[in-house]
């Protein structure tokens, strides 16, 4: 009688495990025996919104890519997306609706923007945000523990940028248009302190509203300070042939800007690549409309990025916790990202990301024109 009351205690419990694990909650959220449930809100309707749409459609491929393989440790990778537009509150709402509701195991991408007012809320319920565009450097340094950013951060950015211009010893005025958002602000407090000093020295500065279809106006003022350097401060992804279209009617030839890896845009010069390479084929076998857009440099990134998640659900095992990816992220060293450069995470960094190179706008195209620049801007 004992054996068998000890077996049928054994056997509730295993049945009432296996009824958490098939639910979904409780034990781990979004990790099922067969799948992995990801959350995913960026703009994909609006001016920008094509960024959005496609980031959320690259992931999706190279979800469906490692699928076809059998998954990671047998569980496929399943996107739960919505729609953000260019409000910070429907952000918001839709990270609660991801995180609460449909139970997702992290969150991937996001507008830089919004994880100032967002990110407590993912701290408060221990889900990890991985890579959202941009985030402004009071909430990447020190690092937050659910917080991770491939990208380098504007201040990073701007560090690379400011400290060559010192450093080649051509201008002496500096003009600036910056996206007028938390991220643009502080890469602006950025350069006002690196120039604190130099001979070069700030003579205008003017914000690009968040919503703008057009940054013409914003050259014009700058131009009327006649500087003789102009730099543009914006979401790196819409630097490819975009920031051209934004400012349709405006001599920008000899425009600089900086960028974080090898670069790649459908008509002009390339430095990509195997992995990009490898990345924009499969992108336009799956998906051919992505490669006619203009943002393909910004799609191959994006899905380099999610391989970089998918090594991580490998590190962390087949016991798959949101603690375990964590650490495993924070073992990422020199690792290899397929952009020509290497991330490297640890407990007290989460900027993946530290340098870039100067990239400027001639004849219709972005061309390298320095060096790989390291920067350390945080602790």
């Amino acid at each position: 009688m004992r054996k068998a009351m000890a077996l049928a205690v054994v056997l509730a419990s295993i049945l009432s495990v296996a009824a958490v694990r098939a639910a979904g909650n409780e034990a781990v959220p979004g990790v099922y025996d067969d799948k992995i449930v990801v959350g995913y809100t960026m703009p994909m309707s609006g001016p920008i919104g094509f960024m959005g749409s496609q980031t959320a459609t690259t992931t999706e491929t190279v979800f469906k890519k490692y699928n076809e393989q059998g998954g990671i440790y047998g569980r496929k990778l399943q996107l739960v997306k919505y729609d953000s537009g260019m409000d910070a509150g429907q952000a918001l709402a839709n990270y609660r609706k991801l995180i609460l509701e449909d139970k997702v195991f992290c969150v991937l991408f996001g507008f830089g923007s919004f994880v100032r007012p967002a990110y407590s809320f993912f701290e408060e319920q221990k889900v990890p945000w991985l890579f959202p565009g941009a985030p402004s450097e009071d909430v990447m340094f020190p690092a937050r523990k659910y917080l991770f950013s491939v990208f380098p951060t504007t201040a990073t950015q701007m560090s690379v940028e400011v400290n060559w211009m010192i450093q080649q010893k051509q201008w002496k005025r500096l003009a600036v248009v910056y996206g007028d958002s938390a991220s643009g602000k502080t890469g602006l407090d950025q350069i006002k302190d690196l120039l604190k000093g130099a001979d070069l020295k700030l003579v205008a500065a003017e914000a690009i509203p968040i919503n703008a279809t057009s940054a013409a106006v914003q050259v014009a003022k700058v131009g009327m300070q006649n500087p003789d350097m102009v730099l543009i401060m914006v979401q790196m992804s819409l630097i490819g042939p975009t920031i051209p279209n934004l400012l349709q009617g405006v001599n920008i030839d000899g425009l600089y800007s900086a960028w974080w890896g090898a670069l790649q845009w459908p008509n002009g010069k390339s430095t990509e690549t195997k992995q990009m390479a490898d990345l924009r084929a499969l992108l336009v076998k799956e998906h051919p409309e992505i490669y006619n857009d203009s943002n393909v440099g910004g799609n191959v990134e994006h899905g380099l990025t999610v391989e970089l998640f998918v090594e991580a659900l490998k590190r962390a095992g087949k016991d798959l916790t949101r603690e375990g990816l964590l650490k495993a992220l924070e073992s990422f060293k020199n690792y290899d990202n397929g952009k020509g450069n290497f991330v490297t995470f640890s407990p007290t960094r989460h900027e993946g990301i530290a340098g870039g190179f100067v990239i400027q706008y001639k004849n219709s195209d972005w061309l390298l024109v320095s060096k790989w620049i390291d920067v350390d801007v945080g602790q």
